[in-house]
């Protein structure tokens, strides 16, 4: 059984038919009810060929094992996290493989507000492993929810508008199942949308659904200019990450987002306020500008691991904190919503605030000037990096190598320069180190890739550093 390849960090996430199937969703079905003891369990899915027989598969196994099943049907993922607090359920399951290609599915799971990943990930993969068949006493209910996304369109609207004016926003769906949701929402807050690949077509999709690439992101800038918008938006396949582009068509990395809404959830702080509240979380990837902006409007920058359940579980652990972000453009707002990442709800967040945002000269702001706010330092892409050997060896060598630096190792280890920083973190799930630096000025970042190649090079490949 196919369990090892499939069981990631995060999620459940392989090849529909070959890794994943309707006999391999029925078992873990079983095994969910069976780790967290739930009684009700919620379920959407995206528009993957492959999720109807995966949903089936899901759904008998919960019911079998005596839980009930709300049937959200093909929704984002956003609106299964809302559900795990809006509707009476334990546990909710997307079904989805996000941005992967069509061949892909998995599930997404949370528990109790929270997502089942990392070590409870691996003891749920114990359960299934294990479990056997269940006596079958009495067959869970299945409820039809298929409308709950229209709540979920609401509260969105009721919370986030009215707009102070009405924005012209470029929105591209990926032709992934978040597009129609996106129109819907963005439509009913108000804003002008000029549609873009939002009907559902992921068998032939215009571009891959990872708004973090500019090269996804070329259609979407044309349209902006074309249709004189005053910004773009693009989102991910399964609507929980969001990328955008200014009114020229500029590409703008997603970390810079993170200072935009911190700052302007701080601006409207009063004095006073005790450490927590004034506290944003940002992710190791992310630039030195996020918490220079941070600390410019007051607020207390806290740098934690990559990975959307690691910021789940620090607001969880930490509710006063009013927002966070990552680097990959997963946004949570923890300080009216629920902490979880839709980007439906953080798109109209962003549009209400490019609504109001006004020039000295009493016009509109426009997105390019709104995002100076956060500064732009010259950094690497993302860089994957192959390695052979073990893993937790690998990242001591490399430690070792920094030794007589100032570096954090909360997530592999982010080295501090004087003019910049570098950073190595291992994969999760594959043998690559993912690395990225950026620097005060062109002439900085150059310092520091040599320093680090200087200190590294001999032993890892370095030729795609730069």
């Amino acid at each position: 059984m196919k369990t090892v390849s499939v069981f990631k960090a995060y999620d459940i996430r392989g090849i529909a038919g070959q890794d994943i199937d309707f006999d391999f969703s029925r078992r873990l079905g079983r095994s969910i009810v069976e780790f967290t003891q739930s009684d009700s369990i919620s379920i959407g899915r995206d528009i993957r060929s492959s999720g109807e027989t995966l949903q089936e598969g899901l759904v008998q196994g919960i019911r079998e094992s005596g839980c009930k099943v709300l049937d959200l049907g093909v929704v984002p993922t956003g609106v299964v996290y809302r559900s795990s607090m809006g509707l009476d359920v334990d546990t909710a399951v997307a079904i989805t493989a996000s941005h992967n290609p069509p061949q892909y599915n998995g599930f997404k799971i949370v528990n109790n507000g929270l997502p089942i990943a990392g070590e409870a990930l691996q003891q749920l993969k114990l359960v299934f492993d294990s479990i056997g068949e269940v006596p079958i006493r009495e067959m869970g209910k299945l409820e039809d929810c298929r409308d709950y996304h229209q709540s979920v369109i609401q509260e969105i609207v009721s919370d986030v508008g009215p707009l102070t004016r009405s924005v012209r926003v470029a929105v591209d769906g990926s032709n992934s199942v978040p597009g129609p949701f996106m129109v819907d929402v963005l439509g009913k807050l108000g804003a002008d949308v000029v549609a873009l690949n939002c009907s559902w077509d992921i068998d032939n999709a215009a571009h891959p659904a990872d708004p973090t690439r500019p090269e996804n992101m070329i259609q979407l800038a044309d349209q902006v200019v074309k249709h004189r918008c005053e910004f773009g938006i693009c989102v991910d396949g399964d609507g929980d990450r969001i990328g955008v582009v200014d009114e020229n068509g500029s590409f703008i990395h997603p970390d810079r987002l993170i200072g935009l809404f911190a700052s302007d959830i701080l601006d409207g702080m009063e004095n006073g306020v005790e450490d927590d509240v004034r506290t944003i979380l940002f992710d190791v990837k992310c630039s030195m500008g996020v918490g220079q902006t941070i600390e410019r409007h007051g607020g207390l920058p806290a740098m934690v691991r990559t990975g959307h359940s690691f910021m789940k579980k620090e607001l969880s652990d930490r509710p006063d904190i009013n927002f966070a972000g990552e680097m990959s453009g997963h946004f949570f707002f923890n300080d009216r919503w629920n902490g979880h990442d839709c980007s439906m709800y953080n798109s109209a967040r962003l549009i209400e605030l490019v609504s109001r945002k006004m020039s000295e000269t009493g016009n509109p702001m426009k997105f390019s000037n709104l995002m100076e706010i956060t500064p732009s330092y010259p950094s690497t892409g993302e860089v994957k990096v192959s390695f052979d050997g073990d893993r937790k060896a690998m990242m001591t060598m490399v430690e070792t190598a920094f030794r007589d630096m100032e570096y954090s190792s909360i997530d592999g280890i982010r080295v501090i320069y004087p003019n910049g920083w570098y950073l190595c973190r291992p994969s999760n799930t594959e043998p690559i180190l993912v690395m990225r630096a950026e620097g005060t000025s062109n002439s900085a970042l150059n310092s520091i890739l040599g320093d680090v190649k200087s200190r590294i090079g001999g032993f890892v490949d370095l030729s795609a550093l730069s």
